[in-house]
This record gives structure tokens, sequence and C-alpha cells, in this order.
């Protein structure tokens, strides 16, 4: 009987093993990853829909669609050639508001508001009425110093784009709290404030989120979104979706970071189509927590600002995000005074409605400066389209003359391969304001050194030279420019210094292709905290007794501007306890890349189904000893 009962309990754990052994699939299903797909074109959009992937929001406006998908379903979209790009769609959240101060009394200093002289903008009649603005945020609260003209909600658990963090309420206050002699001033107080709830109660959401409020601000014809966020990481989604709401003639204003000094600009912020901005204390000194950058295009005041929060309360806050708000309601203030103005000829006006805090002209601290109404130097306002306000300049004898408008720098800067803010910027960096002539003649007479009316930056870009190299040749020789009498004997000895260039090329590279193969260095993102040595061709100011010109050298080296790019390293700082930031918190999809290749080679047993089979092999071993004991 103990032999029988010995051989059945044998057999049945040599059974319990085979069973463990055998191979089980689909035992638990994938995990879907939520996704935001880029496409290229309809096919690419019927691809996504074909995918098998679940579809949680396309866009009306962005070529885009946020998905649910998994793994087989999203390779073979990024592997097709219809689909731009797929990436995750990245969590967002907003600092712990850590240093809020309530306030409870019914009178507040306001030192913000003098700071960018909101009062003078106010005796003028100008209140941003009529103007629209999108604030991307946690919401607004309802709140008896603030009227909320509409919004949406684009977070999943709720409809209502009231305000239950206190952020985006905080936000709203800067730009358009009511003048009705209780609690604060809005900058902008006539100005239909738009919520739209990107964040929770708990200050995240998602990049879809967001998306869907960019696509609805698109929509619903906003002249300006307010996007008092930012992350470290790049979106290329994010990116387009910014490029898309710029087309649409809308002012994007979005906050430089509180990372501090040595960090990059964020993003949004960073993006070309977007408005960065540092914040400024109540001394005009720039914050010890505002990232700063060659991206910072405005500051504004963000230490200690005062401002509505839920529950019909007031209280202080600091970050670029109240630095924002400032922007924001200042452009409110110029949309109305020039409602002709696209968002880019805006732009470019606030330029002069700044003062210049650091070094001259535009600097990495403040930009082009504090902003300021009015502007400090009236003379140089640039015109708008308005019917009103087409001439400008008297000559004396009671005629009066046109500026350079507008698009005749825009095509002069496409020639370039420029934008008109690189060029305003190369002009303003050797004392030239690119908005004080009153033609393209003379516009022209600056940028370039003429021979006969030729350029020679177009001969030196034709010959695929930079000026440089012709100064150091002429110098070599004991010649000048003036030592050319007609642009086809400066072009001909070009084209011998372009042979000559092209032969030493070809030389050296005889001797150093096969090191340049050996000892290829992969190239290094450089963010702001990171001296580049690299040098770059500057224009150069030729000392002439007659006339000031510029010599901008090749041009389109010029204007290669370094970048500060997060590329594949993630940096996420911890959230500053004197600022209330929001930072997005994502995942860099290199770092994504990297988890994908380490779960790969994992052994078997780092699984649930691993871990059975393992169980199986041990029983089935311990089944054979005993059988062999027996």
């Amino acid at each position: 009987m103990n032999k029988f009962l010995m051989k059945q309990s044998i057999f049945a754990l040599l059974l319990v093993g085979l069973v463990f052994q055998l191979p089980i699939e689909n035992v638990y299903a994938e995990e879907e990853k939520q996704m935001v797909v880029v496409y290229e074109n309809e096919l690419g959009e019927k691809a996504v829909e074909a995918s098998g992937a679940a579809i949680e929001e396309q866009y009306d406006h962005l070529s885009a669609a946020a998905i649910a998908a998994d793994t087989a379903a999203i390779d073979k979209l990024k592997n097709d050639p219809d689909i731009k790009y797929v990436e995750p769609d990245s969590k967002i959240r907003i600092a712990e508001n850590n240093d809020v101060q309530s306030e409870e009394t019914a009178v507040f200093e306001q030192w913000n508001l003098g700071a960018v002289g909101a009062p003078a903008a106010w005796q003028e009649g100008l209140t941003g009425k009529g103007v629209k603005i999108a604030i991307m945020d946690s919401g607004i609260a309802a709140h008896h110093d603030l009227q909320v003209a509409g919004g949406i909600s684009t977070v999943d658990y709720t409809t209502s784009f009231e305000d239950d963090e206190g952020h985006g309420t905080h936000v709203a206050g800067i730009i358009g709290a009511k003048h009705d002699e209780q609690g604060i001033d809005g900058i902008a107080p006539d100005a239909d404030l738009f919520a739209v709830k990107v964040l929770d109660d708990t200050g995240e959401g998602y990049l879809s989120d967001l998306l869907e409020g960019i696509d609805w601000a698109i929509s619903n014809d906003m002249d300006i979104i307010n996007l008092s966020m930012g992350t470290a990481d790049e979106s290329d989604a994010l990116e387009e979706a910014m490029q898309r709401a710029y087309q649409a003639d809308i002012l994007l204003v979005a906050a430089s970071g509180n990372e501090g000094a040595g960090y990059p600009v964020d993003y949004p912020a960073a993006y070309d189509s977007v408005i960065a901005v540092s914040a400024t204390d109540s001394e005009n000194n720039i914050a010890a927590f505002s990232s700063v950058g060659e991206k910072v295009e405005f500051s504004a005041p963000g230490k200690n600002i005062i401002s509505t929060l839920t529950g019909s309360d007031y209280g202080i806050m600091s970050g670029t995000s109240q630095a924002t708000s400032h922007v924001s309601a200042l452009f409110a203030i110029l949309k109305q005074q020039f409602p002709a103005d696209t968002n880019e000829q805006l732009r470019i006006r606030m330029q002069q409605y700044t003062k210049d805090l650091g070094e001259q002209a535009r600097d990495h601290l403040y930009g082009y400066g504090l902003i300021q109404y009015p502007a400090p130097v009236q003379k140089e306002e640039l015109l708008s389209n308005d019917s009103e306000g087409s001439e400008s300049g008297d000559t004396g004898d009671g005629v009066k003359e046109e500026k350079v408008t507008t698009e005749e720098l825009r095509i002069l800067a496409n020639e370039l391969e420029l934008t008109i803010e690189e060029l305003a910027d190369l002009f303003a960096a050797y004392g030239f304001n690119l908005y004080n002539y009153h033609n393209l003649y003379e516009v022209n007479d600056v940028i370039y050194q003429n021979i006969n009316e030729v350029s020679v930056y177009f001969l030196l870009e034709k010959a695929g030279l930079d000026r440089e190299q012709l100064d150091r040749q002429l110098a070599a020789e004991g010649l000048t420019l003036a030592d050319f009498n007609t642009p086809e004997e400066l072009s001909a000895y070009i084209k011998e210094l372009e042979q000559h260039s092209e032969n030493g090329e070809n030389q050296a590279g005889m001797y150093e292709g096969n090191v340049e193969e050996s000892n290829t260095t992969p190239d290094i993102p450089v963010t702001d905290d990171q001296n580049d040595e690299k040098p770059v061709n500057t224009p150069v100011v030729t000392d002439s007794a007659k006339k000031e010109k510029v010599d901008l050298g090749t041009v389109e080296q010029a204007s290669e501007k370094k970048r500060a790019v997060s590329g594949n390293v993630q940096q996420v700082a911890e959230p500053n306890s004197e600022t209330d930031e929001i930072t997005f918190k994502n995942k860099s999809s290199a770092k994504s890349d990297l988890d994908d290749e380490h779960e790969k080679h994992l052994p078997d047993t780092a699984s649930p189904i691993g871990n059975m089979i393992a169980a199986g092999v041990m029983l089935a071993a311990a089944g054979l000893l005993l059988y062999i004991r027996s």
C-alpha cells in the first residue's frame, strides 16, 4: 500500500512538473501604451485607423491622434512612411504650491503693475477689450474678481473647466482681474478670459490633453494662448501643434522654467513659434529661480505676485508662470491698440515696449528687456497696418515718408534664410534698429558692403566661401574691397580664390579621410548650462566716417544659432520651494528605447510565466529524484 501511494505521489509530481513546462501564450494580455501619432497626410490618418489601435482623441487642426496600442501596432505605425512620428503620451504636472501665502485683507500692494506701466495704459483707455486669451492651466475658479468668457476641459474626469487646483486662477487674476475697487487689479481687465483646463485637481495631465486644448484654441479663434508650463524634454507633436497655432495668427506666450541659471529654457517656450518669458523681482533683477538662455525673449515680474485663488481668496505666488501672465496681458493691450497687426507684427512691436536692463540689445537674462508701457522710445515705434498709421517720419516739408514694411522685411529675411526676429537681433547686436529705416534700400545698405550695387555676400554665397576667408586672402595680398572697381573684377578674384580653396580641401582630404573614419565623435546636444567654445562667424561693423554699415559675412552661417536641445539627456529638476511653476515630467524617448532594449534581455524568471516555468522544473526534478530513490 505504501509503495502504491509513493508511486502515485511520484506520478502526480511528475505530471504537475510537465504541465508547468507546457508553453503558455496570451495568459496575460499585453498592456497597451498611450501614444500620440502625428501623420503626414490622409494615408497616414487611415493607417492609424487601420492599425487596430484604440483612437482616444483626434484633432480638427492638428494632423495627430492620441491612441492606446500594443507594441506590434506601435512598431507598424513607426515604420509607415505616411506617419511622421509616434511618441509617448507624456505625463505633465504642476509643481507643488509650497510657497503660496494666503491674504485675507481687501487691499493689496501690487508692485508689479507699476513695474510694467499698466496704469499708463489704463489712462489711455487700453484694457485689452475684445482680445481673447486662452489660459491653458488647471482651469479658472468662480471668483468675484474674475469673469470667465468660456472654456473647455480636456481632462478625463470632468467636463467642467472649474479650477480645483488653484494655479490657473492665480494666472487668470494677473491677466484680467476686474477693476472694481475691490481685491486686485488685472493688467488687461476687459480681455475675454477662456479657461482651458488641461491639468486635473492634483495638477497633472497628459500631452494629449494639452494638444486638445491647442486644437480648441485654434477652432475658437483665440488671439493669445498663455502657457504657464514647461518641460525639459522635446516633443515633436507639441512643436508641430505650436507651429499650427502660430500659423493661425495666435500669439503663444510660455514660461522659461523655474530651474534657475545653468538650465536651458523649457519647452514649449524654447520653440521658435513661442515667446519665452523670464521672471524679475521688485528690484528689476532676474529672479534666482528663473531659467534663462538665448531663447528668452522678454522678462516680466514673477517674484511675490499677489492674485486670485480658489474660494474667492487671494494669495502670493512666485514663478515664471506669473511672469508669463504679465506678458500675455500686455500683448492684449497692444492687440487692442493695434487690432490690424498680425501676431508676428505684435511680437516684433513688443520689442519696442521694453526697458533694456541687461547687456545692450537682446541678452540671455532679460531677452529684449522688461516689458513696459508706454514704449520707452516712442520714435522707434513700428507702424501697424492700420489705415491711420501707415505713414511716419516727417521730412520737414510736410511730406511724410513711409517706413519699411513688415512684408518687405519678411521677404528680405527669407532671402537670407533668417527669421525677422533673427535679422532684428543681428541689427541690434551692432547698435542698429531694423525698424528705423524708411525704405528697403537703407536696410540693404546697412547689411551689405556693396561694389557697384552688387552684394559681396551674394558673390561669396555663390562661391561657397565666407567673408573671413576673403578678408584673410585680401590682407595677405595687401588688398581691400576698395581696390575692385567692378563686380566682374571681384567675381573673378573670388572665383580664383574658390578654386584655390577647393584644391586645398581635396589635398587635405587625402590625408584626413582615414582619420575621420576611425575617430568619429558623436554630436553632443548643447544645453544652456554648457559652454560652447565653437567659433561662429559674426558680423563686423565697418569703421566708416561717412556711413554706418554692417557686414554680415556669410549670413547663412551667422544664422545658425546654437540651440539648447535636451536630446537624449533628461533634465528634470526637483520642484523649487520658492516657485509654483508647472513642469512637464516626461520620459525622454531615448529612455523609453533603452527600457525596451533592457526588457528584451531580461531572463524568463523576471516575469510571472518565467517563475511558473522555474517552479515546474523544480517539481519535475523533485519527482524524478523520488522515483529514482523508490
